[in-house]
């Protein structure tokens, strides 16, 4: 009787456990998926919090926090040494345009020897007007960061202007890759930069 006894007990709790397994499987699937998106969501965040303190100097030697819309509603950006060439046509254009958006240029140099960066700033404060130095602005750290904002491509080139126009809150709502042109400029301007509006990105 004691053997039959233990045997009923055997089969009458083997379902129980099985299901006891099943229940600590799901649980702990649903605790991984937990995880994973408080994770997702604390990355998400992070980066989100990169892209509103992204730090650069202006050439007159303040430090500034960008993007910041009140101070630039544009930011023609240059990541290699010959972007320049693309980022002053860019510039001109903006500047000369009756009512148009505050812009200003930046100068991704954290790839420069830091022993080389006092004497480029030098050099660049000797061409440009002292009233025009407080909206060109040098990047000489995070260069990841801005790379991420301006969505710089190796494939686009590193010689090319990126054109980041910013809605009130601070987000990009126009992007282009690329030298000034006729459409590329009248994009920009044309651009729906209301808050909250979504990235437009121009292929001209």
């Amino acid at each position: 009787m004691h053997f039959v006894s233990a045997s009923c007990s055997r089969f009458e709790h083997g379902p129980v456990m099985r299901r006891s397994r099943v229940v600590l499987v799901r649980v702990k699937a649903t605790l991984v998926a937990a995880i994973a998106l408080l994770w997702a969501g604390s990355s998400i965040a992070q980066d989100d919090a990169a892209t509103a303190t992204l730090r650069a100097t202006t050439l007159s030697g303040v430090d500034v926090t960008l993007p910041d819309p009140e101070r630039a509603a544009v930011l023609v950006v240059g990541f290699g040494r010959d972007a320049g060439q693309q980022v002053r046509p860019w510039r001109l254009r903006i500047d000369e345009t009756e009512s148009g958006p505050s812009v200003a240029s930046v100068m991704v140099i954290d790839g420069v020897p830091r022993l080389l960066r006092g004497t480029l700033a030098r050099v660049m404060r000797g061409e440009v007007a002292e009233e025009r130095q407080h909206t060109i602005y040098l990047v000489t750290e995070d260069g990841d960061a801005w790379r991420a904002l301006a969505q710089f491509d190796e494939t686009d080139g590193a010689d090319k202007a990126y054109v980041l126009r910013f809605d009130g809150e601070g987000q990009v709502c126009f992007r282009h890759v690329g030298p000034v042109s006729d459409n590329a400029a009248s994009g920009l301007l044309a651009a729906d930069c209301g808050t909250g509006s979504a990235a437009q990105v121009d292929n001209s």
